[in-house]
């Protein structure tokens, strides 16, 4: 039996929690949001579609925390999105209070893994494992890799699954491309493309599908459904999502190449070259000095 909390829905919620109940293979779900009614429409609208798939998925729609127990896995897409203009990191003290106050309840009722997806992403992953003490990932930058793959699958004019290869370090405009581990019907990519054009396309296109939709959905909705899968269905597939590394005196979650099941891990930052290893720890830095310059500035604990 799988049960899977779904904490937000919004557009970005409903789109992850349909793709993965679309999926057949989650037993129970709960969708929480503070917004009355919404939930329960919700609720209703995803046992429509059940119906049709002739899937027996049990679902609960609810705007009370206590009715989020036992589950798996915690989907966390709750506080505010980012607007036109807005980068990742300008929602940090908006929503780590929100994330906050999450990381103090849910533990109490659910002894699962908490898979975040609020924004700034991976500082909010680091936010509610410091307040729960429980094992947190982010989605990190496998959305940027699926964007990556599909931008050089369409530049070189092949198929997408002939493209493999990850984008690393912090979720957003400091992600940097790996490019030891990109490849070409498994023949490094090489000067097939124009790394600097691809590198562009990845930072940009998502404030480029904002302003014209209103908020990337229907990638991230997908991809991060497949980060989920991977852990309930313990299928093992290497993706680049951040999880909890020791620096200094923080945890703090970074992008790399690892395994997805039930367990993270292991890593596969030893296989990377010198130059995109140098990166990790850079954006480690980086991601470090600002997180401990933003915590000074929210009383998270208190």
């Amino acid at each position: 039996m799988t049960k899977i909390g779904f904490i937000g829905t919004g557009k970005i919620g409903q789109t992850i929690a349909f793709n993965t109940l679309m999926g057949g293979y989650v037993d129970e779900a709960v969708l929480y949001d503070i917004i009355p009614d919404l939930p329960e429409k919700f609720e209703h609208e995803l046992r429509h579609a059940l119906a049709s798939r002739r899937l027996k998925t049990e679902v609960l729609g609810t705007n009370s925390l206590d009715d989020v127990t036992s589950c798996d896995v915690v989907v966390v897409t709750a506080g505010k999105p980012r607007k036109p203009g807005m980068d990742r990191r300008d929602l940090f003290v908006e929503n780590a209070k929100i994330i906050a106050s999450l990381a103090k309840e849910l533990p109490k009722r659910n002894d699962a893994i908490y898979v975040m997806v609020s924004n700034p992403v991976d500082m909010m992953a680091s936010i509610f494992m410091k307040v729960s003490g429980k094992y947190t990932i982010s989605t990190g930058d496998q959305v940027e890799t699926m964007r990556m793959r599909s931008f050089i699958a369409k530049k070189l004019k092949v198929p997408v699954n002939y493209v493999n290869g990850y984008v690393g370090g912090e979720h957003g405009d400091d992600a940097v491309i790996l490019w030891s581990t990109v490849t070409v019907k498994d023949q490094l990519v090489g000067d097939k493309v124009d790394k600097e054009e691809v590198e562009r396309y990845v930072k940009s296109i998502p404030g480029d599908i904002i302003k014209a939709m209103g908020g990337t959905t229907w990638g991230p909705g997908t991809i991060i459904e497949e980060i989920i899968r991977s852990i309930v269905l313990n299928e093992n597939k290497v993706m680049s999502i951040a999880f909890p590394h020791y620096f200094e005196d923080e945890i703090v979650h970074i992008s790399e190449p690892v395994v997805v099941g039930r367990k993270i891990g292991p890593s596969l930052e030893s296989l990377l070259d010198e130059k995109d290893r140098w990166h990790l720890i850079s954006a480690t830095k980086d991601f470090y000095s600002f997180y401990k310059e933003s915590l000074n500035r929210i009383q998270i604990l208190a």
